[in-house]
């Protein structure tokens, strides 16, 4: 049966980034690194290249000349071969009936970009890799290539420890990086215990720079925070306890008037304001710094069965307590009651008149007690909000009397112990239809 949860206190599942700083800060040195090498060797392939075409053109242009009047029709491959072991280069001569001696170039003669030079029978080009002279002779044309740096290493021993050099140093950039950002983490501790409720962290401040600013700014927050809550809980305190009085005398005021509807009136107000009084009290105890919990070990049958006398409802028979294990817990049976007595009392205002079921069960570290009544459930909104103090849901639960505190009083007595508050709607099987709310406490065991 698939039901929305909505936790309102416990555990809280701690988000983590689906990629971290530091492996895409190591990621980004990297790859810069390898950049920044293929970049520095195709610098040096393209010069040497250009260099060696240089020297080529410098050294060959007016060598051809000289060396290449001696070769004439009819050409030969051992002409070729002697011409090509003068210049170190490959050489092909192509007839005028367009037949090459000993092979063809790798390339056809129309691809090249042909140079004109100060002998006009004499072209120098370049196709890709290859750089060219070409010279128009008796009969034919002599043609002499090359790849200058064809087969030329530069994975050199030299070329490998520059390699190294690049990898170290992009290592010790990125740790030094690392070391820069490091209060980052720290004040994300820091700011996951003051979310928790630790408004007494405080980060030490060891640097000077912005990250240090900031962490000087954050303690200066906490702190800020940490007194105005602490003002505004002295605040409450000492209002509800200023209130007491005066409506205990505005109490027995209203009491020694004639019976009427407007004493009973009087006296459900003075009494309404008492219990929000006490409520708002117990709240600030609770979600303050006085926690003082009597603990000792409670039987939660026996926790259950002490609690119903303690509901002034009129429907105290339409509780169902199903039977459960035997399981002791270590609590403040008086706030447990409380606790108890809120969620039973609710769920038999907004049963209508139906029955409330009672059912608790051990985990593998935790009991969960269940109350679930059959009225008509809570909206997806109010499933957002409930818990909140002077929180209340919307008009089809809502025409009850109540100040919102019941709940919010329920969920921090689960969080001083170690617990936490569910809610959600009880469904029936195969259906999304609510069939009354369901409150689960979970305690630690």
């Amino acid at each position: 049966m698939k039901q929305h949860q909505q936790p309102i206190a416990g555990k809280h599942l701690q988000r983590k980034g689906l990629y971290s700083l530091s492996a895409r800060l190591t990621l980004i040195f990297l790859l810069t690194g390898l950049l920044l090498l293929a970049l520095v060797l195709s610098a040096f392939r393209f010069s040497a290249e250009e260099r060696s075409q240089i020297h080529w053109r410098n050294m060959l242009v007016d060598y051809v000349v000289t060396i290449s009047q001696e070769i004439a029709p009819p050409f030969t491959a051992e002409q070729a071969r002697k011409l090509a072991q003068r210049t170190m280069t490959e050489v092909s001569i192509q007839s005028d009936d367009g037949h090459w001696v000993p092979s063809p170039p790798p390339f056809a003669m129309k691809d090249v970009r042909w140079n004109d030079t100060r002998d006009p029978e004499l072209k120098t080009g370049r196709w890709r890799g290859y750089f060219a002279l070409a010279r128009k002779t008796e009969g034919g044309t002599i043609l002499i290539y090359d790849r200058p740096i064809h087969g030329l290493n530069f994975l050199t021993p030299g070329t490998l420890v520059s390699l190294g050099l690049i990898i170290l140093v992009i290592f010790a950039c990125f740790h030094y990086v690392k070391s820069l950002l490091r209060p980052i983490h720290t004040l994300t501790a820091a700011v996951d215990a003051v979310r928790d409720g630790n408004l007494n962290v405080e980060v030490t401040v060891k640097r000077q720079d912005e990250l240090g600013v900031l962490t000087s700014t954050f303690n200066s927050m906490s702190q800020q925070i940490k007194r105005m809550l602490d003002a505004k809980h002295q605040l409450l305190i000492a209002l509800s306890h200023e209130l007491r009085s005066p409506l205990t005398r505005l109490r027995m005021a209203a009491e020694l008037l004639p019976t009427s509807e407007n004493q009973e009136g009087m006296i459900n107000d003075c009494r309404i304001m008492e219990t929000l009084i006490a409520d708002i009290m117990e709240g600030e105890r609770l979600e303050g710094h006085h926690r003082a919990l009597n603990c000792e070990d409670v039987v939660i049958s026996d926790l259950i069965k002490a609690t119903i006398p303690d509901i002034t409802s009129n429907q105290k028979d339409k509780i169902a307590i199903m039977p459960g294990p035997e399981i002791t817990v270590s609590g403040d049976p008086v706030r447990l009651k409380l606790v108890l007595r809120n969620l039973l009392q609710n769920a038999l205002d907004y049963s209508n008149e139906k029955p409330v079921t009672v059912t608790w069960g051990q985990t593998t570290d935790s009991v969960e007690i269940t109350v679930t009544d059959q009225g008509p459930g809570f909206s997806e909104e109010d499933l957002q909000h409930i818990g909140e103090p002077f929180y209340r849901a919307d008009p089809s639960r809502g025409h009850h009397q109540g100040n919102g505190m019941g709940l919010y009083l329920c969920k921090l007595i689960c969080i001083a112990h170690g617990g936490e508050l569910g809610v959600s709607n009880d469904q029936a099987t195969g259906t999304d239809t609510p069939t009354g709310a369901k409150v689960t406490v979970t305690l630690p065991i």
